[in-house]
């Protein structure tokens, strides 16, 4: 069968999506979209792609490609997202898909009217223990769920990583970037969230981005910071229970990031990629081994590419109609993300408790 083509769009972050596309049996990365030129022309002789364009709006014209993959930063998700859609073709986008739920609102009535198979990239849901963590807990390994703790510790402040990630007004900040990921693994697991209670916080208003020597600032400049490089938060879900999030960047220590969940009759913890669970009769946590059906090739030994492949497969066999076609994230997960991010921010600002947007 032939080949579905893709056009790429953003080759920085979309490198990594690159290297996925790669392992797809099925699909064919066939042109490239930057404004870096420079960066653009290297990464086609790297992977030897022989079309590329400046303008993401030359890539969509045309029949070049069935399926775009956005990666350019989050300002830009909604326009190429539309303007995908309206040429009529399936789109995989970045989270998040618009920065607000309105606009993403609209993405999706778009695409459902045309008949456009569309994905956020929301990959950590494939890691293998998550994929296995969520078998268990729809299996009822827990019972009634009490509680999950999830945190996140990292060395470096988040605005570190200056341009767009910094700046809250592009859909920067560690909320957005990274906590979005861990939120909607949640959902995932347990469901709806109804309230939210939180607090976001930037404790490193200005950071030094590394400088270089053809820009003539060698030695660095200082970057203001608008985007949050901290929040905690409490949610609560529909189905009962709640989630405790802490994310804390420039902390001067890396220990990573480990997801509790406690339930009734049983605990489940992932932790460095493993799962340890115990049950009620249990002695003690045990690790569990994880299924190799959820398991990931080894080579390259990278966690987060091999994720997406597995979420890049399953949108394919969508877009085949393939009757054995497995559910993965869509424009509807990112929206009710956008909606617990929204409150979030706003609980943060009035220190209260604040109910989650829907329909």
């Amino acid at each position: 069968m032939k080949a579905i083509r893709v056009g790429l769009v953003g080759t920085g972050w979309g490198q990594l999506q690159l290297e996925a596309f790669r392992r797809v049996k099925g699909a064919q990365v066939v042109a490239l979209c930057d404004a870096d030129v420079e960066r653009l022309e290297k990464l086609a002789r790297q992977y030897h792609i022989a079309h590329t364009v400046a303008d993401y709006r030359e890539l969509l014209a045309g029949d070049m490609i069935d399926w775009v993959c956005i990666a350019a930063p989050p300002e830009w998700h909604r326009a190429m997202a539309h303007e995908a859609i309206a040429a009529g073709k399936h789109v995989l986008c970045e989270k998040p898909i618009a920065l607000n739920d309105w606009e993403a609102r609209d993405l999706l009535a778009a695409a459902q009217a045309r008949g456009i198979v569309h994905a956020a990239d929301y990959e950590m849901r494939f890691l293998p223990a998550h994929a296995y963590c969520k078998e268990l807990i729809d299996e009822d390994y827990l019972g009634a769920l009490h509680r999950v703790d999830v945190t996140m510790t990292m060395e470096r402040p988040w605005g570190e990583h200056g341009n767009w990630a910094a700046d809250a007004a592009s859909g920067g900040g560690v909320l957005m970037e990274l906590g979005s990921h861990f939120i909607d693994t949640l959902r995932w697991w347990f469901g709806d969230v109804t309230t939210v209670i939180a607090g976001t916080r930037t404790h490193f208003p200005t950071v030094r981005i590394p400088g270089n020597k053809e820009s003539g600032n060698g030695a660095g400049i200082r970057k203001l910071v608008t985007g949050e490089d901290a929040f905690w938060c409490v949610m609560q879900f529909a189905r009962g229970g709640e989630a405790l999030v802490n994310f804390m960047t420039g902390a001067r220590h890396d220990p990573g990031w480990t997801i509790g969940v406690y339930g009734q009759n049983g605990s489940l913890v992932v932790k460095s990629g493993q799962l340890w669970a115990k049950r009620e009769g249990d002695r003690e946590m045990g690790l569990l081994p994880i299924p190799k059906r959820l398991e990931f090739e080894d080579k390259p030994k990278d966690p987060l590419m091999w994720a997406m492949v597995k979420l890049f497969e399953r949108q394919l066999s969508a877009i085949k109609q393939a009757p054995e076609a497995l559910p993965f994230p869509d424009f509807r997960d990112d929206i009710a993300v956008t909606r617990i991010i929204a409150a979030i921010r706003r609980s943060s600002v009035e220190r209260m408790w604040v109910n989650v947007g829907s329909e």
